[in-house]
């Protein structure tokens, strides 16, 4: 997750963006990874115990 955001401002200022849209737009990235970190996706291909 560090490396993928690092990387992402990295990119974006190296490229010239604005630091203020680029946090914005690390900040809503943050969001999603933290979803997948969640309970709902790695429980997702949980197999019931047989």
């Amino acid at each position: 997750m560090h490396r993928t955001v690092t990387a992402v401002i990295d990119r974006e200022t190296t490229a010239g963006r604005n630091p203020d849209e680029v946090s914005r737009e690390v900040l809503v990235l943050l969001d999603r990874i933290e979803e997948l970190l969640s309970d709902k996706v790695p429980n997702y291909t949980v197999r019931a115990e047989e």
